[in-house]
């Protein structure tokens, strides 16, 4: 960091040309990552963890929500380009956080996932807006096609 640098930015912020990001940044001598961002909402802890690493080893970046009502209130709501959501969770669904998503006019594509075999459960992803229902256990190489799927086209390639 500059003697510049040093000198106008300030703790409290007050009249920083530095954002506190920017400079955590510097300090830490590291870029922005800038991938596109999967938000992964599962009550099952376990599950959440592994799928927001898979995102990120292949570059994306991914956040862990615990519930649907927890993904709702995220800071990064409107940031997300896709949504990996179980369809049975404590609390709201992932059916119902389809449908709450599109009754605040926000279209991310939500792949739904589920260990049951029951097939009303399709017609009613199709009829809650999601776009693509897969049931547990799945081969990792089909929920990675359903992402890239449902990207914007700036996705790093596999």
């Amino acid at each position: 960091m500059s003697d510049d640098q040093r000198a106008s930015f300030r703790a409290d912020g007050i009249s920083s040309p530095l954002r506190l990001l920017d400079f955590a940044q510097l300090v830490a001598g590291l870029r922005p990552v800038k991938g596109p961002l999967v938000a992964i909402v599962d009550d099952d802890d376990a599950l959440c963890s592994s799928l927001v690493d898979l995102m990120r080893s292949i570059g994306y970046r991914a956040e862990p929500y615990s519930s649907a009502e927890t993904f709702l209130t995220s800071i990064n709501l409107l940031s997300v380009h896709c949504v990996v959501a179980d369809v049975h969770m404590p609390g709201m669904s992932g059916f119902d956080l389809v449908r709450k998503l599109h009754e605040r006019d926000i279209m991310t594509p939500v792949i739904l996932i589920t260990a049951l075999a029951d097939t009303r459960l399709d017609d009613e992803a199709v009829s809650a807006g999601a776009r693509y229902l897969l049931r547990k256990p799945f081969e990792i190489e089909s929920l990675l096609d359903c992402v890239e799927r449902s990207l914007p086209d700036e996705r790093p390639m596999r």
